[in-house]
């Protein structure tokens, strides 16, 4: 009888026990988030210090790039290298990682704002790193938003979203000289991409004395695709391109680099023209594309 007495008394400590802890077996362990050296300065949220530690934690998850850092390479001297398909295939290798890296994290933004955007649609309640999640958001696209309701996700799901690898590569071959020109060995620039404080760049041989822009230089060619994206998906000029891709999106089509093209009439000077010379390069260079 007493063995039963005290079997029961550890019967019900251990459940005690159980019950205590089950709350905290429940929680998945936190991964490692990628550290704030990792984003660029437009990626790092403003309001993270107001925080605790732990939501800090979740935020950056919520926010890190799912794959790690490549590891930066000096460019290749495509110059060098005169077999056209050699050349074509060692460009496309060196910078592909890049841009796959970008549309890994934007595919894992828009994973969340997704559910973010179902959640208020079924007026479920939003836990604070949901918010401090879609405030970072709002910053790093450029959305000036007070409140969030339906309208200001769709706003953001329009700009977070990917940039097909065909157009990516395609344009950064047309405006780098498949990676020969000036600014793409000088400063990993392979998009031609201005900037306007002086000594933030190289300085164009044939600018106007009445012009004051510089060719940007950056660290690395990840650097370089970085703004490449961040430009495109938000600046207003490339408001056209965006919608083309939201399009896409309502109608459950695949995004393809010469669909999102026609969005590029802000891009050149040369307007209609750089658009149709962007698409036949795709498609002519589609075999290497696709390896």
């Amino acid at each position: 009888m007493l063995f039963f007495r005290k079997l029961l008394l550890v019967l019900f400590w251990l459940g005690v026990l159980i019950a205590t802890l089950s709350p905290f077996s429940q929680l998945e362990p936190l991964k490692e988030s990628d550290s704030l050296e990792s984003f660029e300065q437009w990626q790092i949220p403003t309001r993270l210090s107001a925080l605790s530690q732990a939501d800090q934690k979740k935020l950056l998850q919520r926010l890190a790039y799912p794959r790690s850092e490549i590891p930066a390479r000096p460019l290749p001297d495509f110059n060098a290298i005169t077999d056209v398909r050699k050349k074509k295939k060692a460009f496309f290798d060196y910078l592909r990682p890049h841009v796959r890296r970008e549309n890994q994290r934007l595919l894992l933004l828009r994973e969340q704002l997704l559910e973010i955007e179902d959640k208020k649609r079924k007026n479920i309640r939003l836990h604070i790193d949901e918010y401090a999640f879609l405030y970072s958001l709002y910053d790093e696209f450029r959305l000036d938003i007070t409140e969030t309701d339906m309208a200001s996700l769709q706003e953001l799901l329009l700009r977070v979203d990917i940039i097909p690898e065909s157009l990516v590569l395609m344009q950064a071959a047309n405006e780098s000289a498949w990676g020969t020109s000036r600014f793409a060995v000088e400063g990993y620039n392979f998009f031609g991409q201005w900037c306007f404080r002086e000594g933030c760049g190289l300085v164009p041989l044939n600018r106007a004395e009445d012009q004051f822009h510089e060719v940007a230089r950056f660290e690395d060619a990840a650097a370089a695709i970085s703004s490449y994206f961040y430009n495109l998906n938000t600046f207003h000029t490339y408001e056209s391109l965006r919608q083309i891709r939201w399009k896409l999106r309502e109608e459950d089509r695949p995004l393809r680099g010469e669909a999102l093209a026609h969005g590029l009439h802000a891009y050149s000077e040369r307007g209609e023209e750089y658009i149709e010379e962007i698409t036949a390069m795709i498609r002519y260079n589609r075999r290497f594309l696709e390896d």
